[in-house]
């Protein structure tokens, strides 16, 4: 049984996730209407050996071809640690001044708040997969108005029940299980902080709970 990522020719049996190429398309399609249809763009994009992220970063791409006003920097792999993501955020803003948004095919960077100073939500606007508690100030502080959130709970409990089914069951379960992305902005950010915190995060902040 796999999750999250998948390993095709592997001997597994099923795998639960997300469709990478349709994540990235959804996380361009989101970006290009934070930004109205125009502008310059950069891809932050993890390991570039990953091939779900290879997928994701596919689905940008396509997306991003059909709006003829968004125009793709460059794609910006990075380890897969906040710090490190956050700090290849800040260098491509020094690099490419002119970039005014970012697709983050993973929410690495907005693992640590460190971004919330560095970036005015004015000139630059972010569309991120993941939506944990340490990411929702991004949501808060209008700089990621929107995240696509991978509820990974079910990657635990949905993957050990279709398990069960498979091994002590013995019945047929679906190859590709789909997981379906949240879409988590200020209208619905109190309810996902609960969410999480009803699924035993414990990092999600007060405020966001009472909301």
């Amino acid at each position: 049984m796999t999750f999250d990522s998948d390993a095709p020719q592997s001997q597994r049996f099923a795998y639960y996730g997300v469709d990478d190429v349709k994540t990235g398309n959804m996380v361009m399609a989101e970006l290009a209407k934070l930004m109205n249809g125009q502008g310059k763009i950069g891809i932050i994009a993890g390991n570039q050996n990953a091939p779900n992220l290879q997928n994701r970063v596919k689905g940008v791409k396509e997306e991003a071809a059909k709006t003829p006003g968004i125009q793709i920097v460059g794609t910006f792999n990075h380890v897969e640690t906040p710090q490190d993501a956050a700090a290849e955020v800040v260098r491509v803003r020094n690099a490419y001044p002119e970039i005014q948004g970012f697709a983050m095919i993973g929410g690495w960077a907005l693992f640590t708040p460190s971004l919330v100073n560095d970036l005015d939500p004015k000139r630059v606007k972010i569309a991120s997969v993941d939506a944990l508690g340490s990411q929702l100030v991004y949501v808060d502080k209008g700089i990621a108005p929107v995240l696509l959130a991978q509820p990974v709970y079910q990657w635990g409990y949905i993957g050990v029940n279709t398990i069960i089914d498979k091994v002590h069951g013995k019945k047929d379960v679906p190859t590709i299980i789909p997981m379906d992305l949240v879409r988590v902005t200020k209208e619905n950010l109190g309810e996902w902080a609960r969410q999480l915190q009803a699924w035993g995060f414990t990092d999600v902040p007060e405020a966001y709970l009472k909301l």
